[in-house]
């Protein structure tokens, strides 16, 4: 609006001028190499004008010449950008689709068109990785590393490499790096603590949790169960290096930061042992009887009691750890061993009846303490053989099973055989997938029939 209104003002100022010269013509005489020339002023006002804008105009002529070259270069220069770009799309859109091939053609032709060797370097490694050239990408990843904008993505890179070729070492050294670079990245924080706990090195992982906590990348109480684990380990460490004050001090904060945690609970309940403590010792191991009567818990109970070798002393002491968690199959299952070890037949067929009664599935290792009662009682082998028998088809015992890959274990440890997984061992019967029968001719097969996959839960902490 304003420029408006000065461009009329200006418009106005010229005709007032115009005007002005047409009402005072005045009278103009030149002399110059002999000639002379006489105008009115008006004329020589728009003769001046005039040569005015012919230089302008000249002028502009020249300035349009003088850039000529510059502006070609420039087209040209944006004409290799775009296509440089183009290939660079088109190269991503190969990774995305699987083409590795295509992915490094486009890359090459990127490289030739484009000044941006940080992008063409990540094109070209990740069409290397899709051609299976494992020594190509981690040559342009490596690459990388000499530029401060692609040295975290080379890292990356690197890092997803000697993971993919299992060299701990490697992964972990990448890993490091990666997380003094950036240390805020969650990414970086949680693959350091897989590494370190993978590679044995508790306190490292610990202190990437701790870290992880700091950084608000996860939250206290997300991290309470897999630091309980660490300390239970570091505190095994702690022992086996004659540090015993150490050792007890981060079992204890093992168990009360993981209460269902029974390894750590036995361990703990040995170093309180050795330490003279058996009160207490026997207190820590009720307390975890109360949340999951694992075996492994009746089986450090008795020596701390003083009932290791005493067989009714053992009933004795059976029934007084049975009192913290009485109506569970656990229980009856270790007051019946114990009442058959000795020789109560009458009391170990009652937790027999009682297991059989509470609608729990038969297990193998109730099969069996019934054979042995068969056997032991009423010399019953026929009896006895039939139970033996049964437990070849009974429900599997409770066991440690990994919650990501379904392998079982005898005992707890901290890392999966199977697939490597951190705490990921739950004490709980393994599932058992029944073989399909095959459908009649023209029937499909009804998936739905196969009852191990209900009732899976994977967000249950591991006991």
């Amino acid at each position: 609006m304003l420029r408006a209104l000065w461009i009329m003002l200006l418009l106005g100022l010229l005709a007032a001028l115009v005007m002005w010269l047409a009402d005072n013509p005045g009278q103009v005489s030149l002399v110059w190499y002999g000639y002379v020339v006489e105008t009115s002023a008006a004329v020589l006002v728009a003769g001046l004008v005039g040569v005015a804008i012919l230089s302008a105009l000249v002028y502009r002529f020249w300035i349009f010449l003088r850039g000529v070259p510059a502006g070609l270069s420039r087209f040209r220069r944006d004409g290799r950008r775009r296509r440089g770009y183009l290939a660079l799309s088109r190269g991503m859109v190969a990774v995305a689709a699987g083409d590795g091939g295509e992915a490094r053609r486009q890359a090459g032709r990127a490289g030739e068109l484009l000044d941006e060797p940080g992008l063409t370097m990540l094109l070209s490694a990740q069409s290397a990785q899709l051609s299976g050239d494992d020594k190509a990408a981690e040559k342009f990843f490596s690459d990388m590393l000499n530029n401060p904008d692609m040295e975290f993505l080379g890292l990356r890179g690197l890092l997803n490499q000697a993971i993919k070729r299992k060299e701990g070492g490697d992964a972990l050294k990448w890993a490091r790096r990666a997380n003094r670079l950036k240390p805020e990245s969650a990414w970086v924080a949680q693959t350091l603590f897989d590494l370190a706990s993978r590679s044995g090195l508790w306190a490292e992982a610990d202190e990437a949790l701790a870290v992880a906590i700091n950084k608000k990348h996860v939250t206290p109480a997300e991290a309470r169960r897999p630091r309980a684990v660490l300390s239970h380990l570091m505190s095994i460490d702690a022992q086996a290096a004659g540090d015993h004050a150490k050792a007890l001090k981060l079992a204890k904060k093992a168990c009360h930061d993981a209460p269902g945690l029974s390894p750590a609970h036995v361990h703990y309940a040995g170093l309180l042992k050795s330490a003279g403590k058996d009160r207490k010792a026997a207190n820590v191991l009720e307390a975890a009887w109360a949340i999951s009567p694992v075996p492994a818990l009746a089986e450090a109970y008795w020596p701390i009691t003083g009932n290791n070798g005493d067989a009714m002393a053992r009933v004795k002491a059976a029934q007084g750890l049975a009192a913290f968690n009485p109506k569970h199959p656990g229980t009856a299952m270790m007051l019946a061993r114990a009442a058959l070890k000795a020789g109560l037949w009458g009391e170990a067929r009652k937790g027999l009846k009682d297991i059989e009664q509470s609608g729990e599935p038969v297990s193998a290792s109730y099969c069996q303490l019934m054979a042995s009662l068969e056997e032991a009682e009423d010399q019953d082998m026929i009896a006895a053989r039939e139970w033996l028998v049964r437990s070849a088809s009974a429900s599997p015992d409770p066991t440690w099973v990994c919650e990501d890959c379904g392998n079982a274990a005898d005992s707890w440890t901290a890392l999966c055989g199977g697939c490597g997984g951190f705490d990921k061992f739950q004490w709980r019967q393994p599932f058992r997938v029944p073989g399909l029968s095959p459908p009649a001719k023209g029937e499909p097969l009804q998936l739905s029939a196969v009852p191990a996959l209900q009732g899976v839960d994977a967000e249950s902490g591991a006991q």
